[in-house]
């Protein structure tokens, strides 16, 4: 009986696994979607698209987790803190990269929810990641290419997409988002792209 068991649950484990797992590949689809839309709701709005950290990253290395300060991706698209608190009206002199001075009229084009938060108030993707990158087409030529971003496109999770994945003529979107995909590796990398 228990060898039966053992059998039964060797076969339905993996299944249950890659559903989980293509489950939550959707499910960050649709958050990059989500995102990808709030952007473009913002170039709609101001007529450009905002200018996040140079890294490229949701959260740039040594992202504050302290949930009452600057957030520049977040704070951007909603307009607020992480905390809830509204972002201060822009004034003369504010720093022209801060949320205030780039989204003047402090709309919210983004909510985001307690799941979209690691426990470290950082942005997560549906695998738990919080290294996601974000690229805009800045030239507003209807493409984003890497060499746009001089050539080197951000890592994620320490891994970089290569030409296989990113195409040499780019791809034809505004915003694209990346993140790794849950087993990647060094030697075996992979990704979860918002146009594939």
């Amino acid at each position: 009986m228990i060898a039966v068991i053992g059998i039964l649950a060797a076969l339905l484990f993996p299944g249950l696994r890659s559903a989980r797992v293509a489950t939550n590949r959707a499910k960050t689809r649709v958050q990059f979607n989500q995102w990808a839309a709030a952007i473009e709701g913002f170039r709609g709005e101001y007529g450009y698209y905002p200018v996040f950290h140079p890294s490229n990253l949701v959260n740039p290395p040594g992202q504050s987790t302290d949930p009452a300060t600057l957030h520049l991706f977040h704070d951007l698209l909603t307009a607020r803190r992480r905390d809830g608190a509204q972002l201060p009206a822009y004034a003369n002199g504010t720093n022209p990269l801060f949320p205030e001075a780039q989204n003047r009229k402090l709309i919210g084009f983004a909510t985001f929810v307690p799941a979209d938060f690691s426990a470290d108030n950082l942005l997560l993707d549906a695998f738990g990641h919080s290294e996601i990158a974000v690229l805009v087409d800045r030239n507003l030529d209807g493409l984003i290419n890497a060499s746009d971003y001089g050539g080197l496109l951000p890592a994620v999770d320490g891994l970089t997409p290569a030409g296989a994945d990113f195409p040499s003529n780019g791809v034809r979107a505004g915003v694209v988002f990346y993140a790794s995909a849950p087993d990647a590796t060094v030697d075996n990398p992979g990704f979860i792209f918002s146009w594939k």
